[in-house]
């Protein structure tokens, strides 16, 4: 079920579900890098994800007013949030959180 939450008074209301939010809080506490990947329809199952801007905020509120512009840039698209340790520079989180039929998770 979404939940709407307001970070703080320059950011935008946002629609994520409570699992994103807390992911998204989890990484910023723990110090990686969030960003986001997207594929369209028909390279989604072949797992041909292009890579969208890198996330440099460090307050939750910054995080998803850039999540939801990615959101909008990539409409009718499958839209993954990515965790990124810094130094090892890995994977340390795989979501998606957008599907073409418009459902955000």
């Amino acid at each position: 079920m979404p939940v709407y939450s307001s970070q703080t008074a320059t950011s935008t209301t946002q629609k994520f579900s409570q699992e994103v939010v807390e992911q998204i809080r989890s990484l910023i506490a723990s110090g990686y890098k969030i960003g986001t990947e997207y594929a369209d329809q028909r390279r989604f199952p072949t797992s041909s994800w292009k890579t969208d801007a890198q996330i440099d905020a460090k307050h939750d509120g910054d995080v998803f007013s850039a999540l939801e512009e990615s959101l909008v840039q990539h409409e009718g698209e499958y839209v993954c949030l990515i965790g990124i340790a810094p130094k090892a520079k890995r994977h340390v989180l795989e979501m998606i959180i957008q599907q073409p039929n418009g459902k955000i998770k």
